[in-house]
Formats: structure tokens, C-alpha cells, sequence
């Protein structure tokens, strides 16, 4: 009877213990919420910054370097400081897909129906979620840093962006590499997959016989540091939020750029509590709201293509072609079933193991990037730089409705393409060919004059015959070698 009570006295005090402990680690320091409401903005900036998103946290750090210059950065989305909840929810790696799901952290945005792809998705519709926070989409993707390609840099110095040349922005790729934490994408967790994927892919770059500098399989890499997701917000902004010549206002969205005499002279907001008004800004106003809502924002604002604004009733400041030439990278993932332990399961990371490791040491399967975990850049003939990316996902098994509600594909469809993945100790990975070099094109329009409805998005994806036979080839390509590529 004693040994029983002793035996439930000591579990009780190491529960304890433990329990305390990760409160302490819950509870660890934050940067100081320095958040401004509306009553504390001033009326005039120098410069006012729209979009609180990876370049915009760059953005806002830089320019109020200078303690002479007014900056004011508006955010419509919120900031992980505001809960510890919310900083986890960010923070954890193995948290990525929930984060895509999250209407306050996450804009939900979505194509409009395909007439040439995602036949197998709901409505023919995809799902293209966007960071709505601070550090924007860097605060809520899979973490994946990559440089590009230098032939793409160059063609676009020679298309007239000077300045834009890979000799021209090497450099800054080197000092965002000093402030961003830059390490593989993969461990001892997954790295076998990893590596036979990668030595593989040698072999087969120079079995099709098409081997080039621009041919390679490599290990992806991800901003993270300790086990924790490392973003704009966090590399840039948090440092400078200290600055008495920086404001930050978020949970407030721009809903018109003030123009007189063709130049930016403010931007009109809304706060989420209805709060409207208008602040100036004295040099420049910046817009860095993404892809998708940055085009919304020129349109709403009279910058635009003329016939579509004037349809609208709204007042043309600028003529031009803001929202067309939407170009966007389609990837074809296929599924493989393993039979080794080499992948991320849900079995995995619901171990109270695994959840102590990260809670207390940040390792284990939490702290690692789920995802793609390498890549191999191929160069078909027809192009002097790589058509496709073969991607490599880690993914065993996930909350799979998760994935297919985030994706939108079908669960019929879902059910056909990966049955293996509703099984939560499911190995497996998915191999995605990725299309590089895109020849389809399409447009972002004004759904109305009302700046809280999403805009139209048409990628009109598979538009071009060359799209459709370069993926086909990609996917050829992995299935004439699908059992070199794998452990």
C-alpha cells in the first residue's frame, strides 16, 4: 500500500515539475507589444508603408534606421505578440498546415474556377492562402529559402530591371543570410529520405543525358533557428520596434491610396473596430501587400487598366496594366508509399515524447520542417535554364482532411490520389514536379469598389500547350526512375 502511495506521490511531483517547467517555457520572453492604436497616430509620415509582410518588416526596419525620417507601417492583419497562443500556433514548425487554415492569420484566398487545370478540386477552384500578419507570408508558409536561379535575375536586368542583374543582388542575399537563420530542411529525422532522394538524382540527371550547371539535385533550406520558425517579422521589425519614429498599427486595412496630381500623398484605412481615416505621408507611400493584394490596392486607388476601373465607377489616375501578366508555378505531386521509417507521420509527432522534446529542448519531429525537404532543378532541351523543379515532401501522414480542406481538392479525389495518408502511422513521401518557367498567363481583377471583398484571381493555369507537355514530362520523367529516387 505504501509503495503504491510513494510510486503516486512521485509521479505527481515529476507531473509537477514538468508541468511547471513548461509554463516557464510557455511564458518566455516576448518583444515588447509596442503596437500603436489610432489615437496615438500622428497625422503625417514621412513615409507610410502598406503591409506589415516580409518585405514590408524590411522595409519599415531600414528606413527608420534613420532617427530623422518618420516611418508608419499599417498591418491588416494582427502580430504573434498579442498571444502566446498565437506566437506557438507560428512558431512551431510542425504547426505549418493549421496556419493555412486560420482566417485571422491567413488571407483565405481562392482561383476562380479552371477551365484547363484542378479538375479534381473542389469547384475547380485552388486554395491560394497568404500570410495576414506580421511578417505576412514568411510568418505562415513552409519556411523554404532559396535564392533562384541567376539566369532568371539576369533576363530580367536585360528586360530593363536595372539594378536586378544576380551580380547586383548577390550581395543582399548574403546580408539577409546574416540576419535570417539559414539551415537544412532536413535531419536525422528525415535526412535518409533526403539523401537518397539527392544521390539519386544524380544518376538520373546524367542518365537523360541532358546535364547541365543548371542541372542538380540539392537539399532545401528553411529560416529557422532552435527549433523555432524565424521570419520577417521576427528577423527585421522586432528590433526596431523600440524606435520612437516608428509606428506600427495593425489589424487595420488600407482601403484607398490618396492621390493629387498623380502623386501618393496618404492612404485611407479602416481598423477592424470601424475606425476610419486618412494619413499623410511627406515623401513616399510604399505598397507591399503581396501579389494579390497589392494590384487590388492600385486598382482601388485608380491605378489601373482604364476600361476595367471606369467599369467600375472609379476615378483613373494611371492608365496601366496593374493585376495582368499573372504568372504562377504549378506543381503535380504524386504519391509514394515507403515501408522504412523515413517520414513525417501524425503518429510521430503525437508522441508525449516528442511533444516533452520540443517543449522543453525544442528537437525532435516538432522542430523540423515538414514539407519539401529537397529539390532537383532540371533543364529539358527547349530552354537555356530549368524548366521543372522535382520537389521532395516529407509527408507520411498529417490530419489529412487538413491537407485536402487547404488544398481543395476533392475528397473523392483525395481518396483515389493518396488512400495511404488517412492512415496516421502511414510512411510515405510525394514527389511533385514543378513547372519553372511558366508560359500561362493570367489577371487579378476588381470584383468591386468594396476593398474588404477579395479581388478575382484567374491564373488561368495549363493555358498554354507548353505548360501541359513540360509537366507531363516531369512526371514521366519520375516514373521512369521513381525507384532510384527512393530509399
Amino acid at each position: 500500500m505504501m509503495a503504491k502511495l510513494w510510486i503516486a506521490a512521485f509521479t505527481a511531483i515529476n507531473l509537477a515539475l514538468v508541468g511547471v517547467f513548461i509554463a516557464i517555457i510557455l511564458t518566455r520572453e516576448l518583444p515588447p507589444a509596442l503596437l500603436n492604436t489610432v489615437e496615438q497616430l500622428d497625422k503625417e509620415y514621412d513615409y507610410v508603408i502598406v503591409g506589415g509582410g516580409t518585405a514590408g518588416c524590411v522595409l519599415a526596419s531600414r528606413l527608420s534606421e534613420d532617427p530623422t525620417l518618420t516611418v508608419l507601417l499599417l498591418e491588416a492583419g494582427g502580430s504573434e505578440l498579442e498571444s502566446y497562443f498565437t506566437r506557438w500556433l507560428i512558431r512551431l514548425p510542425a504547426l505549418t498546415p493549421v496556419l493555412m487554415l486560420l482566417p485571422h492569420l491567413t488571407w483565405q484566398y481562392k482561383t476562380v474556377s479552371q477551365t484547363e487545370a484542378a479538375m479534381a478540386f473542389n469547384n475547380k477552384q485552388i486554395s491560394l492562402p497568404a500570410g495576414k500578419t506580421l511578417g505576412g507570408t514568411s510568418a505562415t508558409n513552409y519556411m523554404l529559402y532559396n535564392r533562384g536561379i541567376a539566369a532568371d535575375y539576369n533576363s530580367w536586368a536585360a528586360g530593363g530591371a536595372t539594378g536586378w542583374a544576380y551580380s547586383d543582388v548577390k550581395p543582399y542575399f548574403n546580408k539577409v543570410e546574416e540576419v535570417v537563420s539559414v539551415v537544412p530542411a532536413s535531419s536525422k529525422y528525415f535526412q535518409k529520405l533526403t539523401d537518397s532522394f539527392m544521390q539519386a538524382g544524380v544518376a538520373v540527371v546524367k542518365a537523360i543525358q541532358k546535364y547541365s550547371r543548371y542541372s542538380r539535385f540539392s537539399q532545401m533550406h528553411v529560416d529557422a533557428v532552435q527549433g523555432e520558425r524565424w521570419h520577417a517579422a521576427s528577423g527585421y521589425l522586432y528590433a526596431a520596434m523600440h524606435r520612437k519614429n516608428l509606428h506600427i498599427l495593425t489589424h487595420t486595412l488600407a482601403t484607398k491610396i490618396t492621390i493629387d496630381k498623380k502623386r501618393a500623398t496618404g492612404v485611407s484605412y479602416e481598423t477592424e473596430k470601424e475606425e476610419r481615416g486618412t494619413v499623410k505621408a511627406r515623401k513616399e507611400v510604399l505598397v507591399s501587400t503581396g501579389t494579390i493584394r497589392s494590384p487590388a490596392l492600385l486598382m482601388l486607388s485608380g491605378i489601373g487598366p482604364q476600361q476595367h476601373l471606369k467599369s467600375l465607377g472609379i476615378e483613373v489616375h494611371a492608365d496601366l496594366p496593374v493585376g495582368n501578366n499573372l504568372q504562377d508555378h504549378v506543381f503535380l505531386p504524386v504519391r509514394v508509399q515507403l515501408n522504412t521509417s523515413v517520414s513525417f507521420t501524425e503518429t510521430k509527432a503525437k508522441k508525449a515524447l516528442e511533444i516533452l522534446k520540443y517543449l522543453l529542448f525544442r528537437k525532435g519531429v516538432l522542430s523540423e520542417a515538414i514539407g519539401m525537404s529537397a529539390v532537383g532543378s532540371i533543364k529539358l532541351a527547349r530552354e537555356d535554364r530549368p524548366e521543372l523543379y522535382m520537389y521532395l515532401l516529407n509527408i507520411g501522414s498529417y490530419k489529412t482532411q487538413m491537407y485536402q480542406i487547404v488544398s481543395g481538392i476533392s475528397e473523392e479525389a483525395w481518396r483515389k490520389f493518396a488512400p495511404g495518408v488517412y492512415d496516421p502511422s502511414e510512411e510515405g513521401c510525394f514527389i511533385a514536379p514543378a513547372l519553372m518557367q511558366p508560359r500561362s498567363r493570367g489577371n487579378i481583377t476588381l470584383a468591386s469598389t468594396d476593398p474588404f471583398q477579395f479581388p478575382v484571381i484567374n491564373p488561368r493555369y495549363l493555358n498554354d500547350k507548353h505548360d501541359v507537355d513540360t509537366l507531363v514530362e516531369g512526371t514521366d520523367l519520375f516514373t521512369r526512375y521513381k525507384e532510384s529516387l527512393l530509399p
